[in-house]
């Protein structure tokens, strides 16, 4: 082994590399001789394929359905064991009924999960269930164990896995489930892992407040699919469900005290957001289906029949749907909507004043803020948009729609000293450094003072992490 390859592999061992929008820092080299992948290291890998999904266009940037995501995907990583970093859960819009998860605490969640399940509790058993593979480390040891087993470099596995979603000739298919990005490599979920992602993903939504029962009525379902050649139950084709571990799931879940399904209207708010904007339905078909059936659940129904109206520009209709929902008139979902309805009509202060009394109350939640920011825009008032929006990043750094938001505002309010350098970082979340560090260089033609000289230290901390990604490639 080279030296150059050494030192690389020291640096991606032992250094955590982190960013936000304020501070970027890669460490010292530490001491030689680790074996495996450290929990810093995970990390960083996670870090990678965050910028290269972001870069492939996989993550989809919608405020309320990412929001709603990561409220589930939280919840249960708060009543976890052996989590050691910050969970990200995104949406992509694969239709197929999957998650995902990747090192470093990386979630995804496919569109067609939402559309597939029939409960909160089903939909979070899925989550419950990735967030074990990653508590319990089942990717970092079967990476461990391919590096034992043959000549192949950490690096190269990794990277294997990473190009299935970069590389174009394999596109979306590669992110179908956690099981497909592992046969990129040659490896898979033994059944011991799948076995134990069970056992703590059911007890993880029973002491998260789920119904535990969950998992196995998913598991049900999908063993009546078993066989089904379609690529929306590719996740069977590629790892199958077998009568022992259903049963096993219904027995552990029967051990445990009984509890309801979920209520939270949230969840079918998502799956209505779903079904129409990502599931390329008949939406006349499904209009007609949701007006004569005295069946569907009521949320679902109404914001089903709302979004649909909105799709075709019946702002009218879409309204008077929404009057049906008047009593969560303050949710995330329907004041979404409400202001993509005000904001079309160009009716600025009524678009903002709900937002803004809703920010107040939860200015952590990411739907309201970004919501609030972009009706901001949208009435000029960028000054106060700019100042929310870095509050957010604060919290939420690896956000691309409230960085290139901030960009836009500050482009619009003639401020192109911070608007080239928020246009730098949103390509920088992208992974596409020579956009990233152009910016930077036309960042340094307009900034002054002390703005220069921080825009100089950028250049630097993203050169850094540059070299990070070009070196791990240039290994795979």
């Amino acid at each position: 082994m080279n030296k150059k390859i050494l030192v690389f592999l020291m640096m991606l061992f032992l250094c955590p590399i982190s960013f936000s929008s304020q501070n970027i820092v890669i460490p010292d080299l530490g001491p030689a001789g680790v074996r495996g992948l450290s929990i810093a290291a995970e990390k960083n890998f996670g870090e990678y394929f965050f910028r290269k999904a972001n870069g492939a266009g996989i993550v989809s940037y919608d405020p309320v359905l990412n929001e709603y995501i990561n409220s589930v995907g939280n919840r249960l990583v708060l009543h976890a064991n052996n989590v050691y970093f910050p969970f990200h859960f995104y949406l992509s819009e694969d239709p197929s009924l999957n998650a995902s998860a990747f090192l470093g605490g990386v979630v995804q969640v496919n569109a067609g999960l939402f559309h597939y399940t029939s409960t909160e509790d089903e939909f979070a058993s899925v989550i419950a269930h990735e967030i074990c593979h990653v508590t319990q480390r089942h990717i970092a040891r079967m990476i461990e164990d391919q590096v034992e087993k043959s000549s192949l470099s950490v690096a190269s596995i990794i990277g294997s896995i990473v190009l299935g979603i970069i590389n174009p000739n394999v596109g979306m298919a590669a992110l179908s489930s956690t099981t497909g990005l592992m046969q990129q490599s040659n490896i898979n979920f033994t059944r011991d892992n799948e076995y134990e992602a069970d056992r703590l993903g059911i007890d993880l939504l029973y002491n998260s407040g789920f119904n535990p029962m969950g998992m196995a009525d998913l598991f049900r379902v999908l063993l009546s699919k078993q066989g089904n050649v379609s690529s929306v139950y590719a996740m069977l084709i590629d790892h199958p469900l077998s009568d022992i571990r259903v049963a096993e799931a219904y027995n552990r879940a029967k051990l445990l005290p009984k509890r309801e399904n979920s209520k939270n209207p949230n969840f079918m708010l998502a799956k209505a957001r779903v079904d129409v904007r990502y599931m390329n339905l008949n939406l006349e078909a499904l209009k007609n289906k949701l007006m004569h059936s005295q069946k569907v659940n009521h949320y679902y129904k109404y914001y089903a029949l709302a979004l649909i109206a909105y799709e075709n520009n019946d702002h009218a209709s879409a309204l008077k749907y929404l009057s049906n929902l008047d009593s969560i008139r303050d949710n995330d979902f329907i004041l979404d909507l409400k202001t993509d309805i005000e904001l079309s009509q160009k009716n600025y202060k009524a678009a903002i004043e709900p937002l803004e009394r809703m920010y107040k109350i939860k200015p952590n939640d990411s739907a309201i803020t970004l919501n609030l920011a972009n009706a901001l825009v949208e009435s000029k008032d960028y000054k106060k948009a700019i100042k929310i929006l870095k509050n957010f990043q604060n919290t939420y750094p690896k956000n691309l729609l409230a960085s290139e938001l901030i960009a836009k505002s500050y482009y619009l309010s003639k401020d192109k000293c911070n608007a080239h350098q928020s246009q730098a970082y949103s390509y920088l979340l992208k992974g596409d450094f020579n956009k990233a560090n152009r910016f930077l260089n036309n960042a340094l033609h307009v900034c002054n003072g002390t703005s220069r000289e921080i825009v100089r230290a950028k250049l630097k901390k993203y050169n850094d992490i540059k070299l990070f990604d070009r070196m791990f490639e240039q290994n795979i």
